[in-house]
């Protein structure tokens, strides 16, 4: 059996390779790949220097293959074969139950020299707010677990995978001065925890772990049991970008609104944006990346604010946020609009400057941390927050 399935999956994939190659030249104007979220190669520079040193060769290799006639359909097809002959893992992403596609990141894929110098590093920033005013107990860090930890009864048998929650004990122990929100459980009792073909969590998880932050930072009584959504249907993320199979499931973004009737302006890196709900941008809708629809994306800095005229409260007594984050508080952050005046995202891989300065400079009162932990472990600009 498994030497027909070999067969198989040779034959068809010859055919198809033939077939697609005659047309390879048609799109060699496509510049970008939607479904793989990526430019493309560019026609390569042709020179004596990138003649000799192998550059052109190298280049024009990948340009030929970045335009293949149906090179998206092909590669969905290779790895489609691929799991049917039984093979559990592809492009760095794991075939698992459910139609749920997860990373594969195994322990020496992880430097833990990086991960305890980000851990730290956050670590020394909050005790500089702390010397500068700010109680500790308003200093939060939410390291969220990813589907590799929640969803580990789905992977393959025998899979390899990092330990991410000694990320998170590490992190009780480095801060143990400070809030450190393990929203571990919380996550485990949601139904739909994480998109079946993105590596962000859902919203329904992201509400979960705003109740466990409202529980913590002493806001348990504002907690509400519903909030009214949108769903946004037909979404494959990143992990689908890097298989392709035609076969992939859909997933349904979750839009929740706002339940009161206040206003908010949003800047986006100096620009106003008009954004549904405050946070939402309808465009995405009909885009593939339909997570990116909560701000429209990345920023170096979102800042949030109440419209004027709304708020009584005088400057000393106003409550203003500093969220330190990554792609995933971007679904979380409108729970947290009704607890405060403003609120300043900033996602440290576009921004340079002193946070420290910067907390003081806008009168900081509070300040959380957010990332999952895959990308915690991974990001080097996180070293920013306590060195700068």
């Amino acid at each position: 059996m498994k030497n027909l399935k070999d067969k198989l999956m040779i034959l068809i994939f010859v055919v198809f390779l033939a077939v697609f190659s005659a047309g390879s030249f048609i799109y060699m104007n496509k510049d970008f790949s939607e479904n793989e979220n990526r430019y493309l190669q560019e026609f390569p520079n042709v020179s004596g220097e990138t003649l000799l040193d192998g550059t052109f060769e190298q280049d024009m290799g990948d340009y030929i293959s970045d335009r293949l006639t149906g090179r998206e359909s092909l590669i969905g097809l290779k790895n489609s074969l691929l799991k049917f002959t039984g093979k559990t893992d592809a492009g760095g992403v794991y075939f698992c139950d459910d139609g749920y596609y997860i990373e594969k990141k195994t322990e020496s894929d992880v430097n833990p020299e990086l991960y305890m110098k980000n851990l730290k590093a956050v670590a020394l920033f909050y005790d500089k707010l702390a010397e500068n005013g700010i109680s500790k107990d308003k200093l939060v860090f939410m390291p969220v677990p990813t589907a590799t930890t929640i969803l580990k009864d789905k992977l393959p048998a025998n899979s390899s995978n990092f330990g991410e929650l000694k990320v998170i004990n590490e992190a009780k122990l480095l801060m143990k001065d400070y809030n450190v929100v393990d929203v571990t459980q919380n996550i485990m009792n949601v139904p739909y925890p994480y998109y079946r073909t993105d590596h962000h969590w859902t919203t329904d998880s992201a509400y979960e772990a705003y109740a466990e932050w409202c529980e913590l930072t002493g806001r348990g009584d504002s907690i509400k049991k519903e909030y009214p959504y949108k769903g946004v249907a037909g979404f494959r993320g990143t992990l689908y970008s890097k298989i392709l199979c035609l076969d992939s499931a859909y997933d349904t973004v979750k839009v929740y609104t706002p339940s009161n009737n206040e206003e908010y302006t949003v800047v986006c890196d100096g620009n106003v944006k008009n954004l549904e709900y405050g946070f939402w941008d309808k465009s995405f809708e009909n885009k593939k990346d339909v997570y990116a629809g909560f701000y429209g994306g990345n920023y170096g800095i979102v800042h949030i604010a109440k419209d004027s005229g709304e708020s009584t409260l005088s400057v000393e007594e106003s409550k203003k946020l500093l969220l330190i984050k990554d792609s995933y508080a971007n679904c979380f952050t409108p729970f947290l609009y009704e607890h405060f005046d403003e609120i300043y995202m900033v996602d440290l891989r576009y921004f340079n400057g002193s946070l420290v300065d910067f907390a003081a400079e806008k009168g900081i009162t509070e300040v959380l941390s957010l990332f999952n932990v895959s990308s915690f472990v991974d990001e080097k600009s996180i070293g920013k927050v306590g060195i700068i």
